[in-house]
């Protein structure tokens, strides 16, 4: 190289989001140039990145073993060869922890693996190096509640003086000893329990909270973020997912509000509702459904989300059934399944669940394939008792949800002060006033119950009914005790 000195930037923290620990060989978001840095005279710089150069990201995080890849790159174009070489430093945490005041503890050398022997080697004319994969074995001896710490430092492979700091702290976290969400009963796999946050008000974080006493699996296995909507622009011409600003501050910071949740192996669902205009679930020609169908599967890649709701409501029907938009049409049973199957289709390792009203109360063949085929959930509203496996063709029963209860309708939970209201109603919870029995759900084969408008506030009257409610649940369905941690996470993004 032709410069008479380096410089590297320090770089504090870095980050990236890998789901499972067979998604090997990810790359680590880790921050961009330090600008300020690039402009010294002295000559080149030469920085640690992700293949992309973003700036910022949360905690690498795993279950038992993981990799992510390191990069070098550098504001000019390498003159020849360069390679920079990394190693562990647990002299680098020792500095970073006194300066920032944190307490990170640095996982063990032992646990970590450098392929190439640490280095990345720039070729001639480069501003990016090859990667460098880096291996974390946490053997479940990490605690899943807690950051650690990968401290590095690195060296520039000429010899030549570095100007500035040559280390970094890679946070990391290791998920492998959470239980998860998958239950059984008597050794068969246990009904799955949806959580329905209206997020306007809500903080879908307080599903975390309930667990089973014995097992500590989660409650939940599922929490829909409800709800993002279904909307026409008519300057553009283009029927779009839209976010209010609630939904939206979740899904910008799904390190905070949604990795948690999949962290303790929570799935993570898109709430899609029509908005008071003619674009809906059941209104779109076939053309229109599939090309929104991309669009839903770019968000759910964007943000890492595991599958869709949908719910036909509050969309002008008789708008759509009059107009002479070529994306629309009147609404009917055949395009709101087309929707659901189109969807299915772009991204079909996800998730796609059904709120039975409207136009998804019957699903209808689409292309040859059955209802069931398309549709993972198929969820009844409130009072209906009617089996979705007889509206839904090919649908198992396992697929299958009733029982749904609504946490903020007060009339449900008359009831609960009632003069001589007893609380002993076997397994009846208090909502359903004696119209659903929980053991008769999980006999008969029913694979899933929604509880709509979840919420756990103390401030709220109802969240004692509801704690209780879920206790008489997870009896039933799981033979468990529910266990309640008494943590509450206000709606902070506001």
């Amino acid at each position: 190289m032709k410069y008479n000195k380096i410089f590297f930037r320090t770089l504090f923290c870095l980050s990236a989001t890998v789901a499972l620990a067979s998604c090997d060989n990810d790359d680590l978001i880790v921050g961009g140039a330090d600008t300020g840095v690039i402009g010294a005279p002295d000559g080149n710089v030469v920085y640690v990145t992700d293949a992309i150069g973003q700036s910022d990201g949360s905690m690498f995080t795993f279950s038992g073993s993981g990799t992510f890849n390191l990069y070098a790159r550098t504001s000019k174009a390498i003159q020849g060869n360069c390679s920079v070489t990394f190693n562990y430093d647990a002299d680098v945490l020792t500095a970073y922890n006194a300066a920032n005041a944190t307490d990170y503890e640095a996982v063990k050398s032992d646990m970590v693996v450098f392929a190439n022997d640490g280095v990345a080697s720039f070729e001639a004319g480069a501003l990016k190096s090859s990667p460098l994969a880096v291996t974390v074995n946490g053997s479940g001896d990490l605690n899943p509640d807690r950051i650690y710490a990968l401290p590095l430092s690195f060296t520039v492979s000429n010899g030549q003086t570095v100007g500035g700091l040559n280390s970094v702290v890679v946070l990391l976290r290791d998920t492998s000893k959470y239980p998860g969400a998958d239950k059984t009963y008597n050794g068969t796999p246990g009904m799955k329990m949806i959580a329905v946050v209206e997020v306007n008000d809500h903080n879908p974080l307080n599903v975390m909270g309930f667990t089973l006493k014995d097992s500590g699996k989660q409650l939940f296995d599922m929490v829909v973020l409800f709800s993002a909507n279904i909307n026409y622009n008519d300057q553009t011409g283009r029927v779009y997912v839209s976010r209010n600003e609630n939904v939206q501050a979740i899904l910008d910071n799904r390190d905070k509000y949604i990795k948690p949740l999949q962290d303790r192996g929570i799935k993570v669902i898109l709430g899609v509702m029509g908005n008071h205009d003619m674009s809906g679930i059941s209104t779109l020609t076939p053309g229109a459904s599939k090309e929104f169908a991309r669009e839903v599967k770019q968000i759910c890649d964007a943000y890492q989300l595991d599958g869709v709701f949908l719910d036909d409501e509050w969309t002008k029907y008789d708008q759509a059934a009059s107009t002479d938009n070529p994306l629309f049409q009147k609404k009917s049973y055949e395009a709101a399944s087309r929707m659901a199957y189109d969807i299915k289709m772009a991204q079909p390792e996800r998730l796609v669940l059904s709120y039975k009203w409207d136009q998804l109360y019957y699903g209808v063949p689409i292309e040859g394939k059955q209802p069931g085929e398309f549709f993972d959930y198929v969820l009844n509203d409130y009072c209906d008792e009617a089996n979705p496996v007889d509206t839904y063709p090919g649908l198992r029963q396992d697929q299958a949800g009733t029982g749904s209860w609504n946490c903020i309708d007060a009339d449900w939970y008359k009831a609960r002060w009632m003069p001589g209201f007893t609380t002993d109603r076997g397994d009846k919870v208090l909502v359903y006033n004696d119209m659903f029995s929980l053991t008769g759900m999980r006999e008969q084969g029913y694979g899933a119950l929604m509880i709509f408008n979840f919420y756990n506030n103390p401030a709220m009257r109802l969240t004692e009914s509801i704690i209780k409610n879920l206790g008489l649940t997870a009896k039933a369905f799981y033979n468990a005790d529910l266990q309640y941690d008494g943590i509450y996470y206000p709606a902070d993004w506001k």
